[in-house]
């Protein structure tokens, strides 16, 4: 199942180190990852909404907002090059 993780990091805890504190924890987190765009995942695994949430939760400052929805068939792109495009591809809906 392919999930979306969509996060907005706020001020003053939104600096390039901890950006990547939260691509850190979904990358060491989640095996199979698409890094759609700058706060933007897509994670492919069997987990529920909630236990992503849950999961992230460690790696968000208090203030931090975080949005995780489970994808459905019927996708579309443009502009996305193709490494993203192949890796939606490859999933199943």
């Amino acid at each position: 199942m392919v999930f979306l993780i969509a996060y907005d990091l706020k001020s003053p805890n939104d600096t390039s180190l901890d950006y990547q504190r939260v691509i850190g924890g979904i990358k060491s987190i989640y095996g199979s990852w698409c890094h759609l765009e700058k706060s933007v995942f897509l994670v492919d695994t069997i987990s529920t909404s909630a236990a992503i949430r849950d999961s992230m939760k460690p790696y968000l400052h208090r203030g931090d907002s975080l949005f995780v929805s489970r994808l459905a068939a019927g996708w579309a792109s443009y502009a996305l090059g193709d490494e993203r495009n192949t890796w939606l591809k490859a999933r199943t809906f």
